[in-house]
This record gives C-alpha cells, structure tokens and sequence, in this order.
C-alpha cells in the first residue's frame, strides 16, 4: 500500500475542499501537501506543511487555474523568492524575509520587464530604474525608506542622458537640467519644495541663451 493517503474536508463557510497528502508515520517531522479547491472542483492553492506550520511552497492559482503567485513559507512566515503573476505573465519578482518584502524586486509590464528596485523593510529603497519594451533604461532615481532622495536622471533611448533632477522628502529640490542628445544644456529650472522658482533658461545646441521667463 502507498505510504501516503488522500483525505479530503470541505470548509463549513467556503465550501472549499481540502485535499491532504499525508504522511502516514505521525510523527512531528512529516511534510504533506495539501490542495484547496472550490466547490466547482477548480484548484485554488496548494502548500506544504511541516511540523504542523506551513513551510516550503505556496501556489495559488486565479480563476483560470492559471499560477497567481508563488511564495515560499517558513515556520508559518512569509519568506524567500516570491513570484507574482496577471493571467499567466509575470508582474513582480521579489523577496520577502520575515513577512515583509526585503531584497530585490523585478517589475513586468506585458510579461516584459520595466523596472528593478530593492526593497527595504517592505518600502523601496535604493535605485530604481525603468525600462522601455527594447529593454533600455529610460528612468533612474534613487529611493530612501519609498521616498524619492537624491538624483533622477532620464536618458535617451541609447543611454545618453536626456534630463538630471534632484529629490529632496519625494519633491524635486534644486536645478533640473535637460540636455540635447549632444550633451549641450538645453533647459535649466529650478524648483524649491517641489515647486517652481525663478527662471527657465533655454538654448540652443550652440550654448546661446534663446529665452528667459519666469517660472
């Protein structure tokens, strides 16, 4: 006989079913894997117990029975690689220790890669970048505690920076500069809590002030 028996339960509330496959030994060490499925028979979930907590993998599915996400458990805790899905294309790739996001993170748009970050007690922290669908950056700004700090530059599709600002508590703080692909100063403003001051500057690709107006 199998050393593995199928028991099924159903939810009192949901009408969920449960299908466990179980150690037979009893003792305190076993893993099982268990299934959750609705009442219509689709599968929900599925995870893995042990030493009576979840630990190991978690599956769950959409309505499609296609994967939702993948997460890891530890003791009970969400923890480890983590994968996030929107009808069967990849959305967030990212870490989790001790419950919360911490490590980095891949972002998709259309399945496509858009974005990296890092994640910091379960705020973005550190630089995150943009991606268009060819895979170049288009945008990178530096993240404190998931507040803007620090410089932002955007770039031009081959990498050459296209415009250089500054972020001070999530508010453009200071010059921002645009640039022709050349590299020649195309812009300068300045802002101040977030807000325009001064004067916008414009030249030409030659260095020749054309404007001056008030912000």
């Amino acid at each position: 006989m199998d050393n593995s028996e199928s028991i099924e339960s159903k939810s009192e509330k949901s009408g969920d079913t449960r299908t466990e496959n179980k150690s037979k030994s009893g003792e305190s060490g076993d893993t099982r894997t268990e299934e959750v499925r609705s009442p219509d028979g689709k599968l929900i979930r599925t995870y893995t117990i042990k030493d009576y907590k979840m630990n190991g993998p978690m599956i769950i599915y959409d309505e499609n029975e296609q994967i939702a996400q993948k997460l890891n458990y530890e003791n009970n805790i969400l923890s480890g690689p983590a994968e996030f899905y929107r009808n069967g294309t990849p959305v967030m790739y990212a870490q989790f220790q001790n419950g919360i996001l911490n490590g980095p993170a891949t972002l998709f748009v259309e399945g496509i890669k858009s974005g990296e970050t890092t994640f910091k007690n379960g705020a973005i922290d550190g630089i995150f970048a943009l991606f268009d669908k060819q895979g170049r950056i288009t945008r990178e700004a530096t993240y404190v505690n998931g507040q803007m700090e620090g410089d932002c530059y955007l770039y031009y599709p081959d990498g050459i920076v296209q415009e250089k600002s500054f972020y001070q508590n999530n508010k453009l703080e200071g010059t921002v500069t645009k640039y022709f692909h050349s590299g020649a100063v195309l812009e300068i403003s300045n802002y101040e809590n977030g807000l325009p001051v001064g004067y916008v500057e414009t030249y030409d690709e030659s260095g020749n002030l054309i404007s001056r107006k008030e912000a």
